[in-house]
Protein backbone atom coordinates (compact mmCIF):
# COMPACT_ATOMS: atom_id res chain seq x y z
CA UNK A 1 0.00 0.00 0.00
CA UNK A 2 1.37 3.90 -0.62
CA UNK A 3 2.31 5.46 2.33
CA UNK A 4 0.31 8.07 3.98
CA UNK A 5 -2.96 6.79 1.86
CA UNK A 6 -5.93 6.45 4.61
CA UNK A 7 -8.03 5.55 1.82
CA UNK A 8 -5.45 2.46 0.62
CA UNK A 9 -6.57 -0.60 2.69
CA UNK A 10 -10.18 0.31 1.89
CA UNK A 11 -9.73 0.86 -1.83
CA UNK A 12 -7.56 -2.80 -2.30
CA UNK A 13 -10.48 -4.59 0.10
CA UNK A 14 -12.75 -3.33 -2.58
CA UNK A 15 -11.04 -4.61 -5.26
CA UNK A 16 -10.15 -7.63 -3.85
CA UNK A 17 -14.00 -8.33 -3.21
CA UNK A 18 -14.89 -7.53 -6.68
CA UNK A 19 -12.52 -9.75 -8.02
CA UNK A 20 -14.00 -12.66 -5.85
CA UNK A 21 -17.36 -11.48 -7.02
CA UNK A 22 -16.45 -11.33 -10.59
CA UNK A 23 -17.35 -7.68 -11.14
CA UNK A 24 -13.81 -7.60 -13.42
CA UNK A 25 -15.04 -5.04 -15.75
CA UNK A 26 -15.70 -2.26 -12.83
CA UNK A 27 -11.99 -3.04 -11.52
CA UNK A 28 -10.89 -2.00 -14.75
CA UNK A 29 -12.62 0.95 -15.70
CA UNK A 30 -11.50 2.61 -12.30
CA UNK A 31 -7.64 1.19 -11.95
CA UNK A 32 -6.62 -0.74 -15.34
CA UNK A 33 -4.67 2.49 -16.61
CA UNK A 34 -2.89 3.51 -13.77
CA UNK A 35 -0.01 1.81 -16.11
CA UNK A 36 -0.35 5.14 -18.16
CA UNK A 37 -1.51 7.18 -15.23
CA UNK A 38 1.39 6.75 -13.47
CA UNK A 39 0.25 8.14 -10.40
CA UNK A 40 0.75 7.08 -6.97
CA UNK A 41 -2.00 4.31 -7.31
CA UNK A 42 0.93 2.60 -9.90
CA UNK A 43 3.72 2.95 -6.22
CA UNK A 44 0.81 0.51 -4.36
CA UNK A 45 1.97 -2.74 -5.19
CA UNK A 46 -1.00 -4.80 -3.42
CA UNK A 47 -3.46 -2.80 -5.92
CA UNK A 48 -1.07 -3.19 -8.89
CA UNK A 49 -1.24 -6.97 -7.79
CA UNK A 50 -4.55 -6.90 -7.76
CA UNK A 51 -4.85 -5.28 -11.01
CA UNK A 52 -2.78 -7.89 -12.50
CA UNK A 53 -4.23 -10.68 -11.20
CA UNK A 54 -7.77 -9.16 -12.59
CA UNK A 55 -5.83 -8.79 -16.14
CA UNK A 56 -4.84 -12.53 -16.31
CA UNK A 57 -8.31 -13.85 -15.67
CA UNK A 58 -9.85 -10.92 -18.21
CA UNK A 59 -6.78 -12.74 -20.47
CA UNK A 60 -5.07 -9.49 -21.55
CA UNK A 61 -1.70 -10.73 -22.18
CA UNK A 62 0.77 -7.68 -22.28
CA UNK A 63 -1.21 -6.06 -19.18
CA UNK A 64 -0.30 -9.32 -17.08
CA UNK A 65 3.36 -8.99 -18.07
CA UNK A 66 3.27 -5.18 -17.58
CA UNK A 67 1.60 -4.99 -14.16
CA UNK A 68 3.52 -8.30 -12.37
CA UNK A 69 6.81 -6.81 -13.42
CA UNK A 70 5.69 -3.73 -11.59
CA UNK A 71 4.93 -5.92 -8.77
CA UNK A 72 8.61 -7.54 -9.21
CA UNK A 73 9.94 -3.49 -9.39
CA UNK A 74 8.57 -2.53 -6.10
CA UNK A 75 9.41 -5.59 -4.31
CA UNK A 76 12.48 -7.32 -5.96
CA UNK A 77 12.85 -9.66 -2.94
CA UNK A 78 9.59 -11.33 -4.48
CA UNK A 79 10.75 -10.84 -8.35
CA UNK A 80 10.84 -14.58 -8.76
CA UNK A 81 7.11 -15.18 -7.28
CA UNK A 82 5.84 -12.60 -9.65
CA UNK A 83 7.59 -14.36 -12.49
CA UNK A 84 6.15 -17.11 -12.14
CA UNK A 85 3.16 -15.85 -11.92
CA UNK A 86 3.52 -14.72 -15.41
CA UNK A 87 4.50 -18.15 -16.86
CA UNK A 88 1.31 -19.29 -14.72
CA UNK A 89 -1.08 -17.36 -16.83
CA UNK A 90 0.63 -18.64 -19.93
CA UNK A 91 0.68 -21.99 -18.60
CA UNK A 92 -2.92 -22.21 -17.84
CA UNK A 93 -3.23 -20.83 -21.92
CA UNK A 94 -1.11 -23.84 -22.58
CA UNK A 95 1.46 -21.72 -24.55
CA UNK A 96 3.88 -23.85 -23.05
CA UNK A 97 7.02 -21.78 -24.59
CA UNK A 98 5.78 -18.82 -23.76
CA UNK A 99 5.47 -20.09 -19.96
CA UNK A 100 8.96 -21.61 -19.82
CA UNK A 101 10.37 -18.43 -20.82
CA UNK A 102 9.37 -16.72 -17.35
CA UNK A 103 9.99 -19.92 -15.43
CA UNK A 104 13.61 -19.41 -16.84
CA UNK A 105 13.79 -15.67 -15.69
CA UNK A 106 12.15 -16.33 -12.24
CA UNK A 107 14.93 -19.34 -11.78
CA UNK A 108 17.06 -16.74 -12.12
CA UNK A 109 16.91 -15.03 -9.21
CA UNK A 110 15.52 -17.91 -6.99
CA UNK A 111 17.03 -21.29 -8.46
CA UNK A 112 15.75 -23.40 -5.60
CA UNK A 113 11.81 -22.33 -6.47
CA UNK A 114 10.00 -25.73 -5.43
CA UNK A 115 6.97 -24.81 -7.49
CA UNK A 116 8.50 -23.01 -10.10
CA UNK A 117 11.18 -25.89 -10.87
CA UNK A 118 7.62 -28.06 -11.04
CA UNK A 119 5.84 -26.07 -13.69
CA UNK A 120 8.77 -25.47 -15.91
CA UNK A 121 9.44 -29.51 -15.99
CA UNK A 122 5.47 -29.70 -16.72
CA UNK A 123 5.86 -27.29 -19.25
CA UNK A 124 8.86 -29.14 -21.47
CA UNK A 125 6.99 -32.23 -20.93
CA UNK A 126 4.25 -30.52 -22.82
CA UNK A 127 6.85 -29.75 -25.29
CA UNK A 128 8.49 -33.61 -25.79
CA UNK A 129 11.66 -32.31 -24.24
CA UNK A 130 11.94 -35.25 -21.49
CA UNK A 131 15.84 -34.73 -20.93
CA UNK A 132 15.17 -31.15 -19.80
CA UNK A 133 12.04 -31.65 -17.79
CA UNK A 134 14.02 -34.67 -15.90
CA UNK A 135 16.80 -31.93 -15.21
CA UNK A 136 13.97 -29.56 -13.61
CA UNK A 137 12.15 -31.86 -12.06
CA UNK A 138 15.53 -33.67 -10.28
CA UNK A 139 15.98 -30.19 -9.06
CA UNK A 140 12.42 -29.81 -7.84
CA UNK A 141 12.79 -33.23 -5.28
CA UNK A 142 16.32 -31.93 -4.27
CA UNK A 143 15.15 -28.44 -3.26
CA UNK A 144 12.40 -30.03 -1.61
CA UNK A 145 14.96 -32.49 0.60
CA UNK A 146 16.72 -29.47 1.59
CA UNK A 147 14.03 -27.43 2.76
CA UNK A 148 13.14 -27.08 6.61
CA UNK A 149 10.07 -30.14 7.54
CA UNK A 150 7.23 -27.34 7.93
CA UNK A 151 7.97 -26.25 4.35
CA UNK A 152 7.71 -30.01 3.20
CA UNK A 153 4.57 -30.38 4.67
CA UNK A 154 3.02 -27.79 2.86
CA UNK A 155 4.77 -28.30 -0.46
CA UNK A 156 4.18 -32.46 -0.12
CA UNK A 157 0.96 -32.39 -2.56
CA UNK A 158 3.06 -30.67 -5.25
CA UNK A 159 6.10 -33.06 -4.71
CA UNK A 160 3.76 -36.54 -5.36
CA UNK A 161 3.12 -34.86 -8.40
CA UNK A 162 6.89 -33.37 -9.53
CA UNK A 163 7.76 -37.28 -8.58
CA UNK A 164 4.66 -38.61 -10.93
CA UNK A 165 5.68 -36.58 -13.67
CA UNK A 166 9.57 -37.32 -12.99
CA UNK A 167 8.47 -40.90 -13.54
CA UNK A 168 6.82 -40.08 -16.87
CA UNK A 169 9.58 -38.09 -18.39
CA UNK A 170 12.19 -40.90 -17.23
CA UNK A 171 10.76 -43.48 -18.71
CA UNK A 172 10.28 -41.59 -22.18
CA UNK A 173 14.40 -41.34 -22.24
CA UNK A 174 14.17 -44.98 -21.33
CA UNK A 175 15.17 -45.15 -17.66
CA UNK A 176 12.32 -47.65 -16.70
CA UNK A 177 13.81 -48.93 -13.61
CA UNK A 178 14.56 -45.07 -12.38
CA UNK A 179 10.90 -44.52 -13.48
CA UNK A 180 9.58 -47.10 -11.25
CA UNK A 181 12.04 -45.76 -8.14
CA UNK A 182 10.33 -42.16 -8.59
CA UNK A 183 6.70 -43.47 -8.33
CA UNK A 184 7.53 -45.99 -5.54
CA UNK A 185 8.37 -42.94 -3.42
CA UNK A 186 5.29 -41.27 -5.32
CA UNK A 187 3.23 -43.55 -3.67
CA UNK A 188 5.19 -43.74 -0.21
CA UNK A 189 4.68 -39.68 -0.18
CA UNK A 190 1.01 -39.41 -1.52
CA UNK A 191 -0.36 -42.60 0.75
CA UNK A 192 0.56 -40.50 3.89
CA UNK A 193 -1.48 -37.69 3.15
CA UNK A 194 -5.35 -37.66 4.03
CA UNK A 195 -6.53 -36.97 0.17
CA UNK A 196 -4.96 -38.69 -2.28
CA UNK A 197 -3.20 -36.29 -5.12
CA UNK A 198 -2.51 -39.20 -7.59
CA UNK A 199 -5.07 -41.54 -8.27
CA UNK A 200 -4.02 -45.68 -7.88
CA UNK A 201 -5.24 -46.68 -11.31
CA UNK A 202 -3.05 -43.78 -12.97
CA UNK A 203 -0.23 -45.00 -10.13
CA UNK A 204 -0.51 -48.77 -11.76
CA UNK A 205 -1.24 -47.68 -15.71
CA UNK A 206 2.35 -45.42 -15.54
CA UNK A 207 3.93 -48.69 -13.86
CA UNK A 208 2.45 -50.62 -16.80
CA UNK A 209 3.56 -48.40 -19.17
CA UNK A 210 7.40 -48.85 -18.18
CA UNK A 211 6.88 -52.25 -18.56
CA UNK A 212 5.66 -52.02 -21.72
CA UNK A 213 8.73 -49.62 -22.49
CA UNK A 214 10.70 -52.74 -21.14
CA UNK A 215 8.69 -55.42 -23.27
CA UNK A 216 8.06 -56.75 -20.16
CA UNK A 217 4.08 -58.27 -20.80
CA UNK A 218 3.78 -60.03 -18.07
CA UNK A 219 4.90 -57.52 -15.86
CA UNK A 220 2.62 -55.07 -18.12
CA UNK A 221 -0.82 -57.08 -18.03
CA UNK A 222 -0.64 -57.45 -13.90
CA UNK A 223 -0.45 -53.30 -13.34
CA UNK A 224 -2.87 -52.60 -16.42
CA UNK A 225 -5.38 -55.29 -15.67
CA UNK A 226 -5.32 -53.90 -11.61
CA UNK A 227 -5.96 -50.64 -12.91
CA UNK A 228 -8.59 -51.54 -14.72
CA UNK A 229 -10.82 -52.94 -11.93
CA UNK A 230 -10.30 -49.74 -10.00
CA UNK A 231 -11.52 -47.72 -13.24
CA UNK A 232 -12.98 -49.73 -16.19
CA UNK A 233 -13.76 -46.43 -17.70
CA UNK A 234 -10.54 -44.81 -18.78
CA UNK A 235 -9.29 -44.70 -22.36
CA UNK A 236 -5.35 -44.74 -21.35
CA UNK A 237 -5.38 -47.92 -19.43
CA UNK A 238 -7.80 -49.74 -22.21
CA UNK A 239 -4.77 -48.54 -24.84
CA UNK A 240 -2.36 -49.59 -22.52
CA UNK A 241 -4.04 -53.15 -21.91
CA UNK A 242 -4.17 -53.37 -25.78
CA UNK A 243 -0.54 -53.05 -26.63
CA UNK A 244 0.42 -55.10 -23.84
CA UNK A 245 -2.09 -57.94 -25.59
CA UNK A 246 -0.74 -57.58 -28.94
CA UNK A 247 2.99 -57.77 -27.04
CA UNK A 248 1.50 -61.06 -25.11
CA UNK A 249 0.55 -62.40 -28.53
CA UNK A 250 -3.04 -62.35 -27.98
CA UNK A 251 -4.00 -60.04 -30.82
CA UNK A 252 -7.94 -60.23 -30.91
CA UNK A 253 -7.49 -59.18 -27.50
CA UNK A 254 -5.63 -56.25 -28.62
CA UNK A 255 -7.70 -55.58 -30.82
CA UNK A 256 -10.82 -55.16 -28.73
CA UNK A 257 -9.15 -53.34 -26.37
CA UNK A 258 -8.10 -50.57 -28.20
CA UNK A 259 -11.22 -50.10 -30.31
CA UNK A 260 -13.20 -50.22 -26.66
CA UNK A 261 -10.33 -47.49 -25.71
CA UNK A 262 -11.37 -45.12 -28.78
CA UNK A 263 -14.87 -45.59 -27.90
CA UNK A 264 -14.47 -43.53 -24.54
CA UNK A 265 -14.17 -40.16 -23.92
CA UNK A 266 -10.89 -38.66 -24.71
CA UNK A 267 -10.03 -42.28 -26.30
CA UNK A 268 -9.69 -40.66 -30.41
CA UNK A 269 -5.72 -40.83 -29.25
CA UNK A 270 -6.13 -44.60 -29.27
CA UNK A 271 -7.12 -45.24 -32.82
CA UNK A 272 -2.99 -44.20 -33.61
CA UNK A 273 -2.08 -47.35 -31.72
CA UNK A 274 -4.84 -49.50 -33.04
CA UNK A 275 -3.19 -47.56 -36.85
CA UNK A 276 -0.07 -48.79 -36.14
CA UNK A 277 -1.37 -52.31 -35.27
CA UNK A 278 -2.80 -52.62 -38.59
CA UNK A 279 0.08 -51.95 -40.44
CA UNK A 280 1.76 -54.65 -38.65
CA UNK A 281 -0.45 -56.92 -39.42
CA UNK A 282 -0.54 -55.64 -43.03
CA UNK A 283 -4.13 -54.88 -42.82
CA UNK A 284 -2.94 -51.08 -44.73
CA UNK A 285 -6.92 -49.94 -45.55
CA UNK A 286 -7.90 -50.33 -41.71
CA UNK A 287 -4.97 -48.53 -40.69
CA UNK A 288 -5.96 -45.91 -43.34
CA UNK A 289 -9.19 -45.96 -42.28
CA UNK A 290 -7.87 -45.26 -38.37
CA UNK A 291 -5.85 -42.75 -39.04
CA UNK A 292 -8.22 -40.81 -40.53
CA UNK A 293 -10.71 -40.92 -38.18
CA UNK A 294 -7.75 -40.16 -35.40
CA UNK A 295 -7.20 -37.00 -37.77
CA UNK A 296 -10.99 -35.82 -37.25
CA UNK A 297 -11.46 -36.97 -33.32
CA UNK A 298 -7.84 -35.90 -32.21
CA UNK A 299 -6.37 -33.16 -34.56
CA UNK A 300 -4.35 -31.98 -31.13
CA UNK A 301 -2.65 -35.03 -31.77
CA UNK A 302 -1.87 -34.15 -35.61
CA UNK A 303 1.90 -34.57 -35.42
CA UNK A 304 2.06 -38.34 -34.71
CA UNK A 305 -0.50 -38.99 -36.77
CA UNK A 306 0.59 -37.45 -39.30
CA UNK A 307 3.92 -39.49 -38.73
CA UNK A 308 1.92 -42.75 -38.97
CA UNK A 309 0.27 -41.67 -42.32
CA UNK A 310 3.86 -41.11 -43.37
CA UNK A 311 4.79 -43.98 -41.94
CA UNK A 312 1.39 -45.90 -44.12
CA UNK A 313 2.81 -44.24 -46.94
CA UNK A 314 6.20 -45.78 -47.00
CA UNK A 315 4.74 -49.06 -46.35
CA UNK A 316 2.49 -48.77 -49.76
CA UNK A 317 5.88 -48.34 -51.79
CA UNK A 318 5.23 -44.33 -51.89
CA UNK A 319 8.78 -43.28 -50.12
CA UNK A 320 8.60 -39.43 -51.92
CA UNK A 321 5.03 -39.10 -50.46
CA UNK A 322 6.46 -40.15 -47.48
CA UNK A 323 9.23 -37.78 -47.72
CA UNK A 324 7.06 -34.96 -48.40
CA UNK A 325 4.99 -35.66 -45.23
CA UNK A 326 7.97 -36.06 -42.96
CA UNK A 327 9.43 -32.42 -44.53
CA UNK A 328 6.59 -30.45 -43.83
CA UNK A 329 5.81 -31.53 -40.16
CA UNK A 330 10.13 -30.81 -40.23
CA UNK A 331 9.74 -27.31 -41.49
CA UNK A 332 8.04 -25.71 -38.09
CA UNK A 333 5.44 -28.51 -37.50
CA UNK A 334 7.43 -30.08 -34.33
CA UNK A 335 8.39 -28.32 -31.18
CA UNK A 336 12.06 -27.62 -31.65
CA UNK A 337 14.57 -29.80 -29.01
CA UNK A 338 11.97 -32.37 -29.24
CA UNK A 339 11.81 -36.10 -29.17
CA UNK A 340 9.37 -35.40 -31.80
CA UNK A 341 12.01 -33.76 -34.25
CA UNK A 342 14.66 -36.15 -33.88
CA UNK A 343 11.92 -38.76 -34.54
CA UNK A 344 10.81 -36.78 -37.64
CA UNK A 345 14.55 -36.23 -38.93
CA UNK A 346 15.88 -39.67 -38.22
CA UNK A 347 13.11 -41.43 -40.15
CA UNK A 348 13.45 -39.26 -42.52
CA UNK A 349 17.52 -39.68 -42.90
CA UNK A 350 16.64 -43.24 -43.07
CA UNK A 351 14.56 -43.26 -46.33
CA UNK A 352 17.28 -40.99 -47.98
CA UNK A 353 20.23 -43.67 -46.59
CA UNK A 354 18.08 -46.25 -48.20
CA UNK A 355 17.91 -44.55 -51.46
CA UNK A 356 21.54 -44.18 -51.26
CA UNK A 357 21.56 -40.72 -50.76
CA UNK A 358 23.92 -39.91 -47.52
CA UNK A 359 24.85 -36.54 -47.89
CA UNK A 360 21.28 -35.57 -47.43
CA UNK A 361 20.23 -38.05 -44.76
CA UNK A 362 23.56 -36.53 -42.50
CA UNK A 363 21.59 -33.22 -42.70
CA UNK A 364 18.90 -34.54 -41.08
CA UNK A 365 20.78 -36.27 -38.75
CA UNK A 366 22.99 -32.87 -37.92
CA UNK A 367 19.60 -31.29 -37.23
CA UNK A 368 18.38 -34.43 -34.99
CA UNK A 369 21.50 -34.02 -32.91
CA UNK A 370 20.93 -30.06 -32.63
CA UNK A 371 17.55 -31.39 -31.43
CA UNK A 372 19.16 -33.69 -28.78
CA UNK A 373 22.48 -34.33 -28.64
CA UNK A 374 21.97 -37.20 -25.87
CA UNK A 375 19.43 -39.21 -28.30
CA UNK A 376 21.66 -42.87 -28.76
CA UNK A 377 19.63 -44.21 -31.98
CA UNK A 378 19.83 -41.03 -33.62
CA UNK A 379 23.67 -40.42 -32.71
CA UNK A 380 24.70 -43.79 -33.66
CA UNK A 381 23.18 -43.19 -37.02
CA UNK A 382 24.88 -40.04 -37.25
CA UNK A 383 28.50 -41.73 -36.65
CA UNK A 384 27.79 -44.80 -38.87
CA UNK A 385 26.58 -42.36 -41.89
CA UNK A 386 29.55 -40.25 -41.84
CA UNK A 387 31.57 -43.50 -41.61
CA UNK A 388 29.67 -44.64 -44.72
CA UNK A 389 30.49 -41.20 -46.66
CA UNK A 390 34.08 -41.63 -45.60
CA UNK A 391 34.39 -44.81 -46.80
CA UNK A 392 31.88 -45.05 -50.44
CA UNK A 393 33.40 -40.89 -50.72
CA UNK A 394 31.54 -39.81 -54.06
CA UNK A 395 31.13 -43.54 -55.68
CA UNK A 396 27.92 -43.86 -53.82
CA UNK A 397 24.78 -44.05 -56.50
CA UNK A 398 21.74 -42.50 -55.30
CA UNK A 399 18.62 -43.93 -56.40
CA UNK A 400 15.52 -42.14 -57.60
CA UNK A 401 12.43 -41.78 -55.11
CA UNK A 402 9.83 -42.98 -57.03
CA UNK A 403 6.13 -44.01 -55.98
CA UNK A 404 4.44 -46.85 -56.47
CA UNK A 405 0.44 -46.53 -57.92
CA UNK A 406 -1.29 -45.47 -55.01
CA UNK A 407 -3.98 -48.59 -53.91
CA UNK A 408 -7.32 -47.52 -55.02
CA UNK A 409 -8.79 -48.94 -51.69
CA UNK A 410 -6.47 -46.86 -49.70
CA UNK A 411 -7.05 -43.91 -52.05
CA UNK A 412 -10.75 -43.96 -51.34
CA UNK A 413 -10.39 -43.90 -47.54
CA UNK A 414 -7.97 -40.94 -47.81
CA UNK A 415 -9.78 -39.28 -49.83
CA UNK A 416 -13.27 -39.15 -48.54
CA UNK A 417 -13.36 -36.69 -46.62
CA UNK A 418 -11.27 -34.38 -49.10
CA UNK A 419 -12.86 -30.82 -48.49
CA UNK A 420 -14.36 -28.03 -50.86
CA UNK A 421 -11.16 -26.32 -52.87
CA UNK A 422 -11.80 -21.95 -53.23
CA UNK A 423 -9.61 -19.98 -55.30
CA UNK A 424 -8.08 -16.25 -54.76
CA UNK A 425 -4.71 -14.41 -54.30
CA UNK A 426 -2.26 -13.97 -52.17
CA UNK A 427 -2.64 -10.30 -50.55
CA UNK A 428 0.13 -10.23 -48.49
CA UNK A 429 3.23 -12.08 -47.14
CA UNK A 430 5.48 -11.42 -44.64
CA UNK A 431 8.24 -13.83 -45.63
CA UNK A 432 10.47 -12.98 -42.22
CA UNK A 433 7.45 -14.98 -40.34
CA UNK A 434 6.13 -17.13 -42.62
CA UNK A 435 2.58 -16.27 -42.98
CA UNK A 436 0.34 -14.19 -44.83
CA UNK A 437 -3.27 -13.76 -45.63
CA UNK A 438 -5.16 -14.53 -49.00
CA UNK A 439 -8.26 -12.56 -50.53
CA UNK A 440 -11.04 -14.53 -52.27
CA UNK A 441 -14.73 -14.20 -52.69
CA UNK A 442 -16.87 -11.33 -54.75
CA UNK A 443 -16.86 -9.57 -51.32
CA UNK A 444 -12.91 -9.92 -51.43
CA UNK A 445 -12.41 -12.10 -47.63
CA UNK A 446 -9.35 -12.83 -45.81
CA UNK A 447 -7.74 -15.76 -44.70
CA UNK A 448 -4.78 -16.31 -42.85
CA UNK A 449 -2.72 -19.13 -44.15
CA UNK A 450 1.23 -20.46 -42.75
CA UNK A 451 3.54 -21.23 -45.35
CA UNK A 452 3.83 -24.65 -44.65
CA UNK A 453 0.34 -25.31 -45.59
CA UNK A 454 1.76 -24.79 -49.24
CA UNK A 455 1.41 -28.39 -51.11
CA UNK A 456 3.62 -29.66 -52.02
CA UNK A 457 6.20 -26.62 -50.81
CA UNK A 458 6.30 -22.96 -51.31
CA UNK A 459 7.18 -21.67 -54.71
CA UNK A 460 9.81 -19.30 -55.08
CA UNK A 461 7.04 -16.95 -56.34
CA UNK A 462 4.78 -16.89 -53.20
CA UNK A 463 3.82 -13.42 -52.60
CA UNK A 464 1.43 -10.65 -53.37
CA UNK A 465 -0.59 -11.36 -56.39
CA UNK A 466 0.14 -15.09 -56.57
CA UNK A 467 -3.09 -16.92 -57.89
CA UNK A 468 -3.68 -19.88 -55.38
CA UNK A 469 -6.10 -22.77 -54.44
CA UNK A 470 -7.11 -23.75 -50.80
CA UNK A 471 -9.46 -25.49 -48.62
CA UNK A 472 -10.71 -23.65 -45.26
CA UNK A 473 -10.10 -25.57 -42.18
CA UNK A 474 -9.95 -24.30 -38.43
CA UNK A 475 -6.73 -23.77 -36.40
CA UNK A 476 -7.58 -25.87 -33.51
CA UNK A 477 -5.74 -23.75 -31.18
CA UNK A 478 -7.17 -20.30 -32.18
CA UNK A 479 -10.58 -21.73 -33.62
CA UNK A 480 -10.25 -19.49 -35.81
CA UNK A 481 -10.58 -20.00 -39.68
CA UNK A 482 -7.05 -20.33 -41.85
CA UNK A 483 -6.25 -21.69 -45.39
CA UNK A 484 -4.86 -24.96 -45.50
CA UNK A 485 -3.73 -27.45 -48.50
CA UNK A 486 -2.93 -23.98 -50.74
CA UNK A 487 -1.84 -24.69 -54.02
CA UNK A 488 0.36 -22.34 -56.54
CA UNK A 489 -2.76 -22.49 -59.43
CA UNK A 490 -0.19 -23.38 -61.86
CA UNK A 491 1.17 -26.58 -59.69
CA UNK A 492 -2.25 -27.47 -59.16
CA UNK A 493 -2.00 -30.92 -61.31
CA UNK A 494 0.87 -32.19 -59.91
CA UNK A 495 0.27 -31.11 -56.38
CA UNK A 496 1.33 -33.63 -53.66
CA UNK A 497 1.67 -37.15 -54.98
CA UNK A 498 3.26 -35.47 -57.97
CA UNK A 499 3.01 -35.96 -61.64
CA UNK A 500 2.40 -39.79 -61.77
CA UNK A 501 -0.42 -39.58 -59.40
CA UNK A 502 -2.16 -36.31 -60.51
CA UNK A 503 -5.72 -38.24 -60.76
CA UNK A 504 -4.74 -40.12 -57.09
CA UNK A 505 -7.50 -38.33 -53.81
CA UNK A 506 -4.82 -35.94 -52.19
CA UNK A 507 -4.39 -37.08 -48.51
CA UNK A 508 -7.02 -34.44 -46.82
CA UNK A 509 -9.04 -36.89 -45.13
CA UNK A 510 -8.70 -33.80 -41.95
CA UNK A 511 -7.53 -30.05 -42.49
CA UNK A 512 -3.68 -29.78 -42.13
CA UNK A 513 -3.56 -27.96 -39.17
CA UNK A 514 -1.13 -26.88 -36.62
CA UNK A 515 -1.09 -29.28 -33.76
CA UNK A 516 0.34 -30.12 -30.36
CA UNK A 517 1.21 -33.40 -30.75
CA UNK A 518 -0.08 -36.69 -29.08
CA UNK A 519 -0.72 -36.20 -25.15
CA UNK A 520 -2.71 -39.27 -23.22
CA UNK A 521 -4.32 -38.28 -20.64
CA UNK A 522 -1.65 -37.51 -17.67
CA UNK A 523 -0.93 -40.91 -16.76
Amino acid sequence: MTRNDPDAAQRLATVRAQRERGDLKQILARYGAIDQERGALWDDVELVLEIARTYSLVGNDAKVETYFLRCAQLHPRRAALYRCQIGWFFQRKKRWARALTWYDRALETFPGYHLCLFRKGYCLERLHRPRGAVAALRLACAAFEKAPPDQRERSRGIQVQILFHLARNLREIGLTDEARTALDACAALDDRLHEKVIKPEHRLASYGETYLRDGDAAAALRELEAAREIDPCSAVIWERLGRAYELAGRLEEAEAAIERASELPKGAVALIALARMQMRAGRNVDAARSLCRALRDHPQGEVQIRIELAELQLLLGRPATAVQELERLAAGRVPPLSTLAVDVETRLARILLAYGRPSDALKHLQAAAEHDSEDEPARTLLEQTRARLVQSGASETARAIVDAPLPADVAAVLGEQAPPRVTGHVANYFADRGFGFISYGDDNRTLFFHVSQFEPSAPESLGPGLPVSFAIGVNHRSHKQQAEHIRAIEHESTALFGAADAVTPPLHSAGWRGGRALRDDGI
